[in-house]
């Protein structure tokens, strides 16, 4: 399964609050920022695996549905929960910004944050510390990361410059960013 950039830029701004622990994020199979049936606004959707017969778990999704930001869960098997949470208010701008491929909008307090949130679980390997420099350029507008975009984008023929302004992060897909909510029964 392929991450969505909702993983990436959205969950380490809500963990915190929701009481996401380091030790379960191995069993975080995905997140959406979106449900097909629209029915949810401005929420975070975890798609989580599930054991209700380890107590470790089961206490710890007792702290996830006792967080203030906590909705509804929908069971999608017998060994996966989908958690739904109201996105924290502040950190909307965020999530907004995301939806539009706007990475060098976060505040800096959320770009810190996120980049906190990957090098404490992945900075110990070097697949970890590129993904969190990866990260830090998008988040950046890193001119080093810019200069390999255009690289890549020019032809012999044709060399492609980039607008200063531009992001340099991949367009969002909304499509990628909607769970099924049609394929599950509550």
């Amino acid at each position: 399964m392929r991450y969505n950039k909702s993983k990436t830029y959205l969950l380490p701004l809500i963990a915190p609050l929701i009481g996401i622990e380091e030790k379960h994020i191995s069993d975080l199979e995905n997140t959406f920022m979106f449900d097909s049936n629209n029915e949810f606004n401005q929420c975070f959707y975890i798609r989580h695996n599930f054991s209700f017969r380890n107590p470790e778990f089961t206490k710890y999704e007792h702290k996830l549905t006792k967080s203030y930001l906590f909705k509804k869960l929908i069971d999608i098997n017998k060994d996966e929960v989908l958690y739904i949470f109201d996105f924290p208010e502040e950190y909307l701008h965020e999530y907004y910004c995301l939806r539009d491929s706007k990475y060098s909008e976060f505040g800096e307090d959320a770009k810190q944050q996120i980049l906190n949130f990957w090098t404490k679980l992945y900075g110990k390997t070097t697949t970890g510390v590129n993904f969190v420099l990866s990260v830090k350029k998008i988040l950046y507008k890193d001119s080093k990361l810019k200069k390999q975009i255009e690289e890549s984008l020019s032809s012999k023929d044709h060399k492609v410059i980039l607008d200063d302004n531009a992001e340099l992060g991949e367009k969002v897909e909304i499509s990628n960013e909607t769970f099924n909510l049609n394929e599950y029964k509550n």
